[in-house]
């Protein structure tokens, strides 16, 4: 337990200190977008600390979280993703625009108690992000490519439990979501420059 707790407040400290240090140059729409997808991370995974520490009161919150995470925070990353790699900024109809479906989805699949439909949403979500990144490689931008690295890690995550491997599943998938953030923030970092000259 005590290397679950190490590893969410890992991957705590990783969304924080990405989205302070990485997302500062974007425009305040595209870091908002970026924020609410981090940042849901980011919280879910503190809470979880919380959570493996023994405080199971927090279950509710967490759960809530991880749904929250899966819905508005992939519709975040999908848009923002949009936004990085078509060097465009994010308008304040599109913001508000993708705020509602993101918590439209949420709060429908709530609704009507479709809690198994929110594992579909995220990778949905990862498969159009891959193919915006796709179209940046294909205009050889590099930010294209750390998107490409931070969804396939984002991927593995969702799969390592069914991996046998030396640590924890649990762990794993922390250590591979952090890593897949700080690609995100490569991405945001290397958003104007050419892949190939």
């Amino acid at each position: 337990m005590i290397t679950h707790i190490i590893s969410d407040f890992i991957l705590f400290i990783t969304g924080l200190v990405v989205f302070v240090v990485f997302f500062q140059k974007q425009s305040i729409y595209n870091r908002l977008l970026w924020g609410i997808f981090i940042l849901s991370i980011a919280m879910t995974s503190l809470v979880g600390a919380f959570l493996f520490a023994g405080f199971d009161t927090l279950e509710p919150i967490h759960n809530s979280l991880q749904r929250l995470e899966s819905t508005l925070g992939a519709v975040c990353m999908v848009v923002a993703s949009w936004g990085l790699i078509m060097l465009t900024e994010t308008g304040r109809l599109t913001f508000w625009g993708t705020i509602g479906a993101g918590s439209g989805i949420f709060f429908g699949l709530q609704w009507f108690n479709l809690v198994a439909m929110v594992q579909v949403v995220q990778p949905l979500c990862l498969v159009i992000t891959l193919i915006i990144a796709c179209w940046g490689l294909l205009r050889k931008q590099k930010s294209a490519l750390w998107v490409v690295f931070s969804m396939t890690l984002l991927a593995l995550a969702a799969k390592v439990t069914s991996l046998s491997l030396p640590l924890h599943p649990i762990d794993i998938n922390h250590y591979l979501i952090a890593l897949g953030i700080y690609c995100a923030g490569k991405a945001a970092q290397n958003e104007y420059q050419i892949l190939f000259k």
